[in-house]
Parts: structure tokens; C-alpha cells; sequence
């Protein structure tokens, strides 16, 4: 292959590539209302599962996450219940408290089919290493609640 062949292929490649990854901003710890909760979701990088891209749905919010991706919102206080849904269906229900952050890791485990999606409540010094590594990502389009 001569040089400016592998400097193209190269080239493409990490065009290719660069197309996979969360452009979003990094992560940046935010004060929490006394009033409400802040939820993060978030998706570190693998590269095993990494072409499956579920929907995550907690409380009113929806986002598909990709690998290195995150996603923050403020709900009220109470039940929170994330789910998605690949061959199977995955969920994690937990009580959320005012002035309170929750940080759900969201993982794509091996499947029968396609990888299955599994959620981990995360305690919060692990969980701001890990996200600090991911990409903020916008909900989908028909979220309702606001950020």
C-alpha cells in the first residue's frame, strides 16, 4: 500500500470512528434545589455492546444513551423507576429525596440475541470517576419533563 493510501485509510478511519463518540460537554458537578432530586444516567465507554443503543426512560425523561454518554434532569422527590428494553426488559426503582443526586450506570450485558441493558444504582464518589469520563447527550425528542 503506498503512504498517501494508508494516510487515507487512516484518515477515514478515524472519521468513521469519531462518528461513534458522545460530542456532548464533559461532566460538571451542579448544585441540587433543596426542592427536588437531580438524576444522572450514564453510559461509560465499552466496546462490547457498543452498536446497541436503547432507550432509557426514568420518571418523564427518555434518552439513548451511547457509550461515554450521560444524561442529568431534576424530578421531583419520590419513586423513580428506569427501564429499557432490548430481547429483555430491564428496570431499577428507587426512592429519591429532595436536595438529593442518584447516578444510575446504565450497562449493556450479553444477551441471548443482542446485548440486554443492565442498571446500577451507583454511590456518588464512584460514580463522579466514571462519568467524569462521559459526554452530556440530549433527551429524546418527546421527553416531556424539563431539565
Amino acid at each position: 500500500m503506498k503512504p498517501n493510501s494508508v494516510a487515507a485509510a487512516a484518515a477515514l478511519l478515524a472519521l468513521a470512528l469519531g462518528g461513534c463518540t458522545v460530542q456532548g460537554r464533559a461532566y460538571q458537578p451542579e448544585p441540587v434545589p433543596p426542592s427536588v432530586s437531580m438524576i444522572h444516567i450514564y453510559r461509560p465507554y465499552h466496546y462490547y455492546g457498543s452498536l446497541v443503543v436503547p432507550r432509557v426512560t426514568c420518571a418523564q425523561q427518555s434518552v439513548s444513551l451511547k457509550p461515554g454518554g450521560y444524561y442529568s434532569y431534576y424530578t421531583n422527590a419520590g419513586p423513580v423507576t428506569c427501564g429499557a428494553s432490548t430481547e429483555a426488559t430491564s428496570q431499577i426503582k428507587f426512592d429519591a429525596k429532595p436536595g438529593e443526586q442518584y447516578f444510575v450506570r446504565e450497562e449493556i450485558v450479553p444477551g441471548n440475541i443482542v446485548g440486554r441493558v443492565h442498571f446500577t444504582l451507583v454511590d456518588p464518589d464512584t460514580a463522579r470517576e466514571e462519568i467524569a469520563k462521559c459526554r452530556e447527550q440530549q433527551p429524546a425528542p418527546d421527553s416531556d419533563a424539563p431539565r
